[in-house]
């Protein structure tokens, strides 16, 4: 064999092993990437309930105590409306590894959660509604509804606090 022909071998297998390593470079790059994405996207939907929950917190805090603060209940129960809209859209990815108490049950039946989402909706603004009228007997039962919203979507679609990454 000439030298000349190992020489070009060995030219084109530098070449090949190169494309072949940059290859393995951008595709373990766009996996890492993806995972850094599914974590942001983990942690968002973690700060839209929180932000969620501190509403219901809020007008619990606000009932239980008779703490007078016009308009308040009604401004947290908008609130939670508000953040309802943001729900599905933060959820559409579906991510149910890592650091998440979201259930599989969420894509394998999302008409059902889209549902639960659109009940929160019609709750809070029950609320609002019902705040507004500074009533109790008309706010107490709208405070039950809305509990029973979050309740019935926690119930389906996260998993039990037993269960909860937070445990593990």
């Amino acid at each position: 064999m000439s030298w000349s022909i190992l020489r070009v071998s060995n030219t084109w297998l530098c070449l090949v092993s190169c494309i072949v390593m940059i290859g393995g470079l951008v595709l373990a790059n766009a996996a890492l990437a993806d995972a850094e994405r599914d974590e942001a996207r983990i942690k968002y939907r973690q700060i839209l309930m929180s932000g969620v929950g501190s509403d219901m917190g809020g007008i619990g805090d606000i009932l239980k105590n008779q703490l007078e603060l016009p308009g308040h209940v009604e401004s947290h129960a908008r609130q939670i409306a508000e953040s309802s809209k943001l729900i599905a859209a933060a959820f559409k990815s579906q991510v149910t590894s890592g650091a998440t108490d979201a259930k599989p049950e969420i894509w394998q039946d999302w008409q059902h959660f889209e549902e639960e989402i659109a009940e929160l909706d019609k709750a809070a603004r029950g609320l609002e509604s019902a705040a507004a009228s500074n009533e109790p007997a008309v706010i107490g039962p709208a405070v039950k509804a809305l509990g029973e919203a979050c309740g019935g979507c926690h119930k389906t679609f996260r998993k039990p606090k037993e269960e909860s990454y937070k445990n593990q």
